[in-house]
């Protein structure tokens, strides 16, 4: 008898409802909900569709598609990172781990430190084995920089590509991390200025990006005019893209120089302005009060220091409403996250007249 142990094994067999991507957690929820979901297989995801292991009987969704597909039998999963590395890595590595990441759709982004380097593999591999829906791992190689503020990464596990779709607040955006600047951390900033927005604003958000904040917007208020901008022209085909993907008609991609559109093309037109640009934005602050008309409102998004956070940002904007022969009226500042161990990412929002 030959020695079966020599042969690779393969995941069995099992019946799945294929689904597509951007469909897929609305229908794992109705497969949950009717107990159809077979939970003792780990689903597949592929680049259009998911594949979720069904059970025999189970109640499905009419015309549902069936397929056979090979799944992972679901074993115990670690719940952390640091689980994962358990007796993989000496105290002192441990020490060094940096736990937390960026979740850019199914890209883990992170930071591996230089006494890390050689373990970048073995780190990467913890990582996806403790987060299913990972399925790129890629780290961080220098700062944010460039012309374009982007900062670049190099992938380290699993699929080669820095492309993805990113979901957040009901809406979905393909970007590139090498190509574009983009960050998920601003999340929850962006739901908030979603709940300020009036019907019939109009809204301008220089250094749009790929278009979280913009497109966010405009498909939260459909009767607002909202004009994002861009300078890089791969960011602005991404936000073209992504404009057509969540179907916003009122939004509108200007590809050009923030300074001078706003001065320009858009002097006085906007009720509302949103600058996520941290660093260097005090730099545009005359060009965006030029485009603000007279009791518009601005958000202003800066670093300040941990003893006094806001008091930078204030000056800025004082100070440049002031140099244009208006007041700002500060209303609202948070600390949006923290940025380093001294520093922290706030906003402050003004009325300016």
């Amino acid at each position: 008898m030959q020695d079966l142990k020599h042969y690779r094994q393969y995941p069995p067999m099992a019946k799945c409802l294929r689904v597509e991507r951007g469909d897929a957690e609305a229908e794992r929820k109705k497969l949950s909900e009717s107990g159809a979901l077979d939970n003792s297989h780990v689903p597949a995801r592929g680049r259009k569709y998911v594949y979720f292991p069904v059970k025999e009987g189970g109640r499905l969704p009419p015309c549902a598609k069936l397929v056979e597909r090979r799944l992972e039998s679901r074993g115990e999963r670690p719940k952390s990172l640091r689980e994962a590395l358990a007796g993989k890595l000496s105290a002192r590595e441990m020490e060094e781990l940096v736990t937390s990441f960026d979740l850019v759709g199914d890209i883990a982004v992170v930071e591996v430190p230089p006494a890390l380097e050689a373990r970048e593999k073995l780190i990467a591999g913890a990582i996806m084995a403790a987060h299913h829906n990972v399925l790129v791992v890629a780290k961080k190689t220098g700062g944010t920089a460039g012309e374009f503020r982007i900062r670049p990464v190099e992938v380290i596990a699993g699929e080669k590509r820095t492309r993805t779709l990113y979901r957040e607040g009901g809406c979905s955006f393909e970007l590139d991390l090498n190509r574009a600047y983009f960050s998920p951390r601003l999340g929850t900033e962006r739901g908030r200025l979603c709940a300020l927005v009036k019907p019939d604003e109009r809204v301008l958000v220089p250094f749009a990006g790929v278009g979280p904040f913009a497109i966010r917007i405009a498909r939260a208020v459909p009767s607002s005019q909202v004009v994002g901008v861009e300078l890089n022209p791969d960011a602005c085909a991404f936000f073209r893209k992504n404009v057509g993907r969540n179907r916003c008609a009122n939004a509108t991609v200007e590809e050009g120089d923030a300074g001078k559109l706003m001065r320009e093309k858009y002097a006085g037109w906007a009720d509302r302005i949103a600058m996520p640009l941290p660093k260097d934005a005090a730099h545009f602050l005359p060009d965006a009060i030029c485009a603000l008309r007279k009791g518009g409102m601005l958000h202003y998004y800066s670093f300040g220091g941990m003893e006094a956070p806001f008091a930078q940002a204030e000056k800025d904007v004082e100070e440049a409403a002031g140099k244009a022969g208006r007041r700002a009226r500060i209303v609202f500042e948070r600390v949006v996250r923290p940025y380093s161990k001294k520093t922290e990412q706030v906003v402050v929002d003004a009325v300016v007249d």
